[in-house]
């Protein structure tokens, strides 16, 4: 799953945005932050703004919006 993620990202547009966290469960999204994460170090993206489910106790994220740089 995460290889598709990135290709998406790989793909898309300098200055588009896409949102990643529909259908991703807890374990998978929190790897696919930690992808983010790193694609913003490399300078591909900027991470533009993280969701945190405030149902949950937890600090959880369940969604995430990226910007190809």
């Amino acid at each position: 799953m995460l290889e598709t993620i990135q290709t998406k990202i790989n793909s898309l547009q300098n200055g588009k945005k896409l949102i990643l966290g529909s259908g991703i469960k807890g374990d998978e999204m929190q790897k696919l932050i930690a992808l983010c994460e790193n694609l913003q170090s490399e300078g591909v993206i900027k991470i533009v703004k993280t969701h945190q489910d405030t149902q949950s106790s937890k600090k959880i994220s369940d969604s995430i919006m990226v910007e190809k740089i």
